[in-house]
């Protein structure tokens, strides 16, 4: 009997403990979402699981490469996570010999072609950041709907599960 009883005081202590820790890591910002498409294969799955932290502070320190979390405005209930190829006032090439910015080529985990045919040049606008996915052929990224805006950015992919 006193054997269970431990058990059971140590099965509420880890709840407990484990309810704790969610909660702290809730209140600093990160959340657990589901990726609902394949435009980042093979870094992320379709409805794979991945940790993201919310941030406004994020937005001021954005760098090139990292994984953003940010919502459409024309689909503002879901969350979507992609690359960050450039920056507000950088001028961006995506052209047959890959993504190139300021002139100087990026090289990204995956090849990156333009939408459609040709080469794509865009200055992206100030306050936005150009994100594209790392399955070109399956991303709808900003080469068809343009730079985000960096109020919509939400964070930043922590890791994947």
């Amino acid at each position: 009997m006193k054997l269970l009883k431990r058990i059971v005081v140590a099965l509420a202590a880890l709840i407990v403990a484990y309810h704790a820790a969610a909660g702290v890591l809730y209140v600093s910002g990160y959340r657990i979402y589901k990726i609902p498409t394949s435009s980042m294969e093979p870094t992320i799955r379709k409805d794979e699981m991945v940790v993201g932290r919310l941030s406004e502070s994020y937005r001021s320190r954005v760098e090139r490469l990292d994984i953003a979390i940010y919502r459409l405005p024309q689909a503002p209930e879901q969350i979507y996570a992609m690359r960050v190829a450039a920056l507000g006032g950088e001028n961006l090439t995506i052209g047959k010999d890959g993504l190139s910015v300021g002139g100087k080529k990026l090289s990204l985990p995956h090849p990156i072609l333009p939408a459609g045919r040709g080469t794509l040049e865009v200055k992206v606008p100030p306050k936005s950041v150009y994100l594209v996915g790392d399955n070109t052929s399956d991303a709808m990224d900003s080469r068809y709907f343009g730079a985000v805006p960096l109020d919509d950015v939400l964070g930043y992919l922590v890791f994947k599960r």
